[in-house]
């Protein structure tokens, strides 16, 4: 018999495919525990639809970040917080840096997205990374001063 998986079934596939699976197993198993549907023509015209609709949303998310690295690369923001001599009072954190970018470049950049070795507390250029999708990260510079 002829199913789509509604949910991610182990060892057999994931949400959205299509399987062959003997009868028994799509009666006694997978169809009470709503885990698939019959492979009729009109589920599979949705599930392709349904698919195409999901590859066009991960395209334009994946244009969104190519346009957003393109923006961030080699760029240097500025921050300005309280110090003496050389030294910050408070630490410069994720949510200052992500008003500075997106002031700047009028950008979505969440404070999750920073990713900082370790906490800026001194005046001068330091770097970072902006985490652009699951894989990407962009290095890009701070430069804190003084108020």
């Amino acid at each position: 018999m002829k199913v789509i998986l509604t949910k991610d079934v182990s060892g057999l596939g994931r949400a959205g495919d299509v399987k062959e699976v003997s009868d028994g197993h799509a009666r006694n198993f997978l169809l009470p525990k709503h885990l698939v549907l019959p492979a009729t023509i009109s589920a599979l015209g949705r599930v392709q639809k349904e698919e195409s609709e999901r590859q066009d949303k991960v395209k334009k998310h994946e244009e969104k970040l190519l346009a957003a690295k393109s923006k961030l690369e080699n760029k240097t923001f500025i921050v300005k917080g309280k110090a003496e001599k050389q030294h910050l009072f408070a630490a410069i954190h994720e949510n200052q840096i992500v008003a500075a970018i997106n002031e700047k470049l009028n950008l979505d950049i969440e404070s999750n997205q920073i990713v900082l070795e370790k906490p800026i507390k001194s005046l001068g250029l330091h770097e970072f990374h902006v985490r652009l999708g699951e894989k990407q990260l962009i290095k890009v510079k701070l430069d804190v001063e003084a108020v």
